[in-house]
């Protein structure tokens, strides 16, 4: 079953780098990630790149 959003499929990336902190288990993380298509992944890997640009500009001081 392939990732629905960026967020499930960071999640289930991190699940097959078995770095999960929501108890995900491993098999599950690769087989997911393994079932969502090229296209799809390159484009939530870019969302949540985004993301952690965002977040980590933010935590920042202003100057």
């Amino acid at each position: 079953m392939p990732a629905k959003s960026a967020s499930q499929y960071g999640a289930m990336a991190a699940a097959a780098a078995g770095k999960s902190t929501l108890g995900i288990p491993k098999s599950v993380g690769e087989e997911m990630v393994h079932k969502t298509p090229a296209k799809k992944r390159k484009k939530f890997a870019k969302t949540l790149a985004g993301r952690r640009r965002r977040r980590d500009t933010r935590l920042e001081p202003h100057r």
